[in-house]
């Protein structure tokens, strides 16, 4: 379910660096969250010219299921920006990040509604192996 849109200037993240700084991403989300690799999704794309304002350099936009800590937004906020930072050789003030959180009862994988993150049932759940 987790879903990140990565915006960033043309030609500022070369083809080879993508699917590393998409990966780069996965591991930062299932790190701060112990969710499955295989839910996490990724878009990269490349910024219109005018979406960006000027001096920033990419933005970084994920929606993950609601219940997680502010500590847990910051510190995913915070690598993601890093990461995409050091991937294109830019700084990392350049990079915005911001997650928005929409309810588990909202959001499905495989067909399945997911639980709440932090709930008995989401235990349980991944207990099965994270099947929904």
């Amino acid at each position: 379910m987790p879903f990140y849109r990565v915006s960033v200037r043309r030609d500022l993240l070369p083809e080879s660096q993508r699917e590393p700084f998409a990966n780069d991403v996965v591991d930062i989300h299932c790190g701060a969250t112990g969710a499955p690799r295989s839910f996490v999704h990724v878009l990269i794309t490349d910024a219109a010219p005018t979406s960006l304002p000027d001096g920033q350099n990419g933005s970084i936009s994920g929606t993950i299921r609601s219940g997680r800590t502010e500590e847990q937004k910051t510190q995913i906020t915070t690598r993601l920006r890093q990461a995409l930072a050091n991937r294109a050789g830019v700084d990392a003030a350049t990079v915005s990040a911001a997650l928005r959180d929409i309810e588990a009862s909202f959001t499905m994988e495989g067909g399945a509604l997911l639980p709440e993150p932090g709930s008995a049932e989401e235990a349980l759940w991944k207990h099965a192996g994270g099947s929904p």
